[in-house]
């Protein structure tokens, strides 16, 4: 079984290819492509009111140093450490709309494992992922790329993530 390292190696690959400083053009920032709410989930950063956006007109904690986006894309140590406490937050998450509950179920010819349904929730959160799941697969949402969460959590499916789950 491939270990939770390889996990975030995969995903950030994935999502950036790899590249800390990566900033798209729907304003996601760094090797894992986070948001405004995935920072604010991590304690990365604080956002009064208003949409999540991504316009980045809140303001950042000071967490690992981290002041400004410009700091948080020049910090790898920093985007590792937000990005394990956002995972084991989707994780809450997946769990409060039950999506724990089809683990090792068969959907669409492929098995439902924690990391796959992490990845899911990373790509389009967990209500989609519960969507996906208690429509038997028949609800498949993607994101602005046209990247579905099928696709996350059968590419990112059979990782080691016990760390992140508990």
């Amino acid at each position: 079984m491939k270990t939770l390292d390889e996990f975030l190696k995969d995903l950030g690959a994935r999502e950036s290819g790899g590249n800390y400083k990566a900033f798209n053009k729907y304003g996601y920032a760094g090797k894992y492509q986070m948001g405004e709410a995935a920072l604010i989930d991590a304690g990365y950063y604080k956002k009064p009111s208003g949409r999540f956006n991504n316009d980045w007109t809140g303001t950042f904690t000071g967490r690992d140093g981290v002041r400004s986006i410009k700091d948080f894309l020049n910090n790898p140590a920093a985007q590792e450490n937000a990005q394990i406490i956002f995972k084991k937050r989707q994780w809450g998450y997946l769990k409060a709309v039950g999506a724990h509950n089809y683990v090792d179920k068969i959907i669409n010819g492929y098995m439902i494992t924690p990391s796959g349904l992490l990845a899911g929730a990373h790509l389009k959160g967990a209500g989609s992922v519960a969507k996906y799941l208690k429509s038997n697969g028949k609800t498949i949402e993607k994101d602005a790329f046209g990247t579905s969460v099928e696709t996350y959590m059968k590419k990112f499916a059979g990782y080691d993530v016990k760390e992140i789950i508990g």
